[in-house]
């Protein structure tokens, strides 16, 4: 039975200057999920989080999408299974690296 966690990570995208962040999920030592959010999905995910509606914000792949709950939020991701983070670790997460990262 394989568990997962619920560990995950927030960071800058890999090309310096582009706006946006990278969500890590983290399983094993060698196994992770990344999803990269561009800046307007960001800004539009933490409106959201900040406001504590419920919305769903569609990824620009026109597949992928994220769900956002009061208790948790659901990454699904074309082809892939969905990730789910709680809602308030996210917010939390996300405030911290806006702090950090003003200008993604």
């Amino acid at each position: 039975m394989n568990i997962m966690s619920n560990e995950f990570k927030i960071e800058t995208p890999y090309l310096p200057g582009e706006k946006g962040c990278r969500i890590t999920w983290l399983y094993t030592d060698d196994e992770e999920k990344t999803l990269y959010l561009r800046h307007e999905d960001l800004m539009e995910m933490i409106e959201i989080l900040e406001h504590g509606t419920t919305a769903k914000i569609e990824m620009e792949d026109g597949a992928s999408s994220i769900l956002v709950n009061s208790d948790s939020t659901d990454f699904f991701l074309a082809g892939q299974k969905s990730q789910k983070i709680e809602t308030v670790a996210l917010k939390i997460a996300l405030r911290e690296f806006i702090k950090e990262n003003p200008d993604a």
